[in-house]
């Protein structure tokens, strides 16, 4: 099977020729609306949970994303679409594993690596997804919707049940992680076919990673570390606003 016989419902995002369900289009946005109500019961059933139960969520939900991706790659590799960029290396796929992580054996490093870059890189890849040239009724479209809504609901179900409060101290976690992993991210992105692994090559066309590289042009790395700075200062700042109150107040 050729990629010009290939049924329109296994083409990768790589190699979708479009026009695809459309960025901010009436599908696009009727679909966030899904997952956002999908996400809502899930964090409602979660926050009225026991231990116990919150416990087998956070493992049900690693062992989903682990296998969407896992059975991803297989019809990829099976059509002959698996290339380099496919692996997970991207943020959102380092991501399924620190949820996995997480889900299994819980710890500030963990909880600072999907509050400080999983769900906000999930988030952003849902509302300017890169895979809008497919079209909806695809497996690989509905795949994606899937595992970055889940990575979102993983982290938002455990601050609405108040069951980690972020910290700003906790960034220290997530900027060790950073140093040690951009090296070698930059080596991967080498490989061929240039992944651009966390897009630290080029952005995703559409994503707001675009208007960054227009302005920094051939400093763009520097504004990506600018940026990660402003989004850590209003992701953390409100909590420690609220943990300084609720510190005063006693």
């Amino acid at each position: 099977m050729t990629l010009a016989t290939l049924p329109s419902f296994f083409i990768s995002e790589e190699n979708a020729k479009g026009p695809g369900f459309g960025l901010f289009s009436p599908t696009h946005l009727a679909v966030l609306v899904l997952l956002a109500v999908i996400s809502f019961f899930i964090c409602r059933a979660y926050r009225h949970s026991d231990d116990a139960r919150k416990r087998h969520f956070r493992h049900v939900i690693a062992i989903v994303v682990l296998n969407l991706e896992f059975w991803k790659d297989i019809v990829l590799i099976v059509t002959g679409q698996f290339t380099y960029g496919n692996l997970p290396f991207q943020l959102c796929g380092l991501g399924i594993f620190f949820v996995a992580l997480d889900a299994f054996k819980p710890s500030s490093f963990s909880r600072g690596l999907i509050y400080g870059l999983t769900m906000w890189g999930a988030v952003m890849a849902l509302v300017t997804p890169n895979w809008v040239t497919s079209p909806i009724i695809n497996i690989i479209v509905w795949q994606s919707f899937t595992i970055h809504m889940l990575l979102v609901t993983y982290c938002l179900m455990q601050l609405v049940a108040g069951d980690f409060k972020p910290r700003f101290k906790d960034l220290r976690f997530v900027a060790l992680f950073l140093v040690v992993a951009f090296p070698i991210l930059m080596l991967l992105n080498r490989l061929p076919g240039n992944p651009n692994f966390f897009f630290l090559e080029i952005p995703a066309p559409g994503s707001p990673l675009e208007p960054i590289h227009t302005l920094f042009g051939n400093f763009y790395l520097l504004g990506l570390v600018l940026l990660l700075i402003v989004l850590w200062l209003l992701l953390y700042t409100p909590w420690a606003i609220i943990e300084r109150r609720h510190h005063d107040k006693s």
